[in-house]
């Protein structure tokens, strides 16, 4: 055999792999290829159910938190209070709730009817359009529902969303807010999905909530219509997905998501055809390609170059693979918000990028080989010890936690630093890359978040969670040094002419104004605030005998029954006041707390503006 036959040979051979190879390929591609798009096709479209799930659940919180607010409003939540205790009749409260309610239901939207019942169940007040058109006898739900109603015209209300929240006086049930909504708002969440459609089912399934593609009406039909019911599928399902073929033979992949918290489940389909459109055609052009380029490989071979040619592509394609990474990388480095510094082992700065020079307002010559700790103000948040980052980069080969940078002109400003090791080839830290993420937004908030869990929005007083945990310290702190101390309950007489008459923009302002006189008139080791409404608590510190509780109290109430001028008008209201002794007249904050409150409430019966302890 002569070399060219040889020759002949060998590139046949060579055309005949490449083939033989692209078809392999090919075959090995295709199946696992085809299972991952079916899947990603699935999942993409159970998101779809998950985000659709998210819109429903979301606005049943909405009306859930509206039944909320219009049950927290505290002067009528004190008149059903009062009415809970035969103080006053159900005209009574009917009278002073009705303009109360039909204001807020003025700008509640998709509002249909607002109805109020006593603690019995009993409906009190009615307001919102549909006011007199629904039935008389509508039956309290205790649960976020969609029902349908006769109407007073004897037509059908249409589906509607209830919503119920409790009402609290004193900490216990006076009576409960319903309100019944519209469900405009549902069929937003229900439009916009071709060749897929959504329906709720409860979770008795029992009744069904569809958008009627002809009326673009949400309806409430009968459970039987629902995919699931038909297909036996439990809501025990795990899975959340099924396959079913409608009644025209269309196939269709269907979902149902629980909303959690409520009754309620979401039933979503979308055809097949939709989920896996143009997969199997997208599949076998990919696998013609991986085909027609091996017959081109295979081509190419017998006019290939030497081996050294791919050899040198190669190389050069890492090289400018390598330089377009590097370039990427220096880019990130210059022109992120974020403060990037390279340090060496020690903490010591080798470089740092703009945002850092701009916060520190040092250029970056100027920073080099400068420590970290010349930027870093320790006195403030948790403190930073570079010992104990270098154990844990030893140990977890990363650090995270606050720190305050020093900036220009004196600011420090909280960061979250990110600590991250670069080491050399026998895994020894060669350098430190410290990024650095600007979280005052986060710490604001966080102040805040602490602020508006102690403190009273209104007065700026400690609110009762404080109240109850300075009394807790009192309590221990009087056990340990075997002293007394006084709690005081105020409640304050006169306040709800002063709303009635005047508005509740000058009650509140009373209320400030009542917190502010409290202050100046306590010791500096008394504490004072709102328990709510116009009920007031103050703690002295140690009294040296049971007497010294007497001064101040009296102190207080002259200081309540001098005249408040509040927007052009002269207030006198007064106090009452129960003192209760600690350890007289109990040991535990709850029996204290007990006590004053029966001491106050004497003193209300029995002409109030006075003192009287338990």
């Amino acid at each position: 055999m002569d070399i060219f036959e040889q020759k002949r040979r060998i590139i046949t051979t060579a055309i005949v792999a490449v083939v033989m190879t692209g078809i392999i390929i090919a075959a090995v591609v295709s199946a696992p290829l085809i299972n991952q798009i079916h899947t990603q096709a699935a999942q993409t479209a159970g998101g779809v159910a998950d985000a659709k799930a998210e819109n429903v659940r979301a606005v049943f919180d909405q009306h859930q938190d509206l039944a909320r607010q219009t049950a927290s409003r505290s002067e009528l939540a004190k008149v059903l209070g009062q009415h809970a205790k035969g103080e006053v009749s159900a005209g009574v409260v009917h009278t002073f709730s009705r303009p109360r309610l039909q204001d807020a239901a003025r700008i509640i939207e998709d509002l249909a009817v607002l109805i109020r019942y006593d603690a019995a169940g009993n409906e009190l007040v009615r307001v919102g359009p549909w006011a007199n058109d629904l039935p008389a006898d509508i039956p309290l739900s205790d649960t976020l529902d969609i029902n349908a109603f006769a109407l007073v015209s004897s037509e059908t209300s249409g589906p509607l969303l209830q919503a119920a929240s409790p009402i609290l006086a004193e900490g216990r049930v006076v009576g409960y807010d319903q309100l019944l909504f519209s469900p405009d708002s549902l069929t937003r969440v229900f439009q916009g999905q071709p060749d897929s459609s959504l329906c709720l089912l409860d979770n008795q399934r029992t009744k069904r909530v569809i958008l009627n593609p002809q009326t673009d009406q949400i309806e409430l039909t009968a459970h039987e219509g629902c995919l699931a019911v038909r297909q036996g599928v439990s809501t025990r399902d795990r899975s959340g997905a099924f396959r079913a073929r409608l009644d025209d033979g269309s196939r269709v992949l269907t979902f149902h998501r629980p909303l959690a918290g409520y009754g309620w489940e979401l039933h979503m389909y979308t055809r097949t055809s939709r989920v896996f459109a143009n997969v199997i055609v997208d599949i076998m052009i990919s696998i013609l390609a991986i085909l027609m380029l091996s017959a081109l490989a295979g081509l190419l071979v017998w006019r290939s170059l030497k081996p050294i040619v791919g050899a040198m592509v190669k190389q050069t394609s890492q090289i400018a693979r390598s330089t377009e990474e590097l370039r990427l990388a220096y880019q990130v480095f210059e022109h992120t918000h974020e403060a990037i510094l390279i340090t060496d082992a020690n903490f010591m700065i080798v470089r740092a990028n703009p945002a850092f020079s701009d916060i520190t307002g040092e250029a970056n010559r100027a920073l080099h080989r400068k420590p970290l700790t010349d930027f870093l103000d320790c006195q403030k948040g948790k403190g930073v010890v570079l010992e104990e980052i270098r154990k844990q980069l030893v140990t977890v080969n990363a650090w995270q936690g606050e720190v305050w940078l020093k900036g220009h002109q004196g600011l420090t400003i909280p960061n979250l630093m990110t600590v991250s090791p670069v080491r050399n080839k026998n895994g020894q830290i060669r350098q430190l890359v410290l990024t650095f993420s600007n979280i005052t937004e986060r710490v604001q908030a966080e102040k805040q978040m602490i602020r508006l869990a102690h403190y009273d929005e209104l007065t700026g007083l400690p609110n009762r969670v404080a109240l109850e945990n300075h009394l807790e310290q009192a309590i221990q702190q009087a056990r340990r040094d075997n002293s007394h101390f006084a709690l005081m309950f105020l409640d304050l007489d006169k306040f709800k002419p002063v709303n009635d008459n005047y508005g509740h923009q000058v009650g509140d302002e009373l209320l400030r104004n009542v917190g502010k006189r409290l202050k100046h008139c306590i010791r500096s080791s008394d504490v004072v605030g709102r328990r709510g409404g116009d009920e007031f608590v103050v703690i002295t510190g140690p009294l040296h005998g049971d007497d010294d509780a007497k001064p101040i109290a009296d102190k207080i109430v002259a200081v309540l029954n001098d005249v408040f001028h509040i927007q052009g008008h002269n207030i006198q209201i007064g106090a009452s006041v129960g003192v209760a002794l600690y350890p007289d007249h109990g040991m535990a904050a709850e029996d204290l707390l007990k006590q004053a409150d029966a001491a106050m409430y004497r003193v209300k019966t029995s002409g109030r503006n006075a003192v009287a302890y338990a």
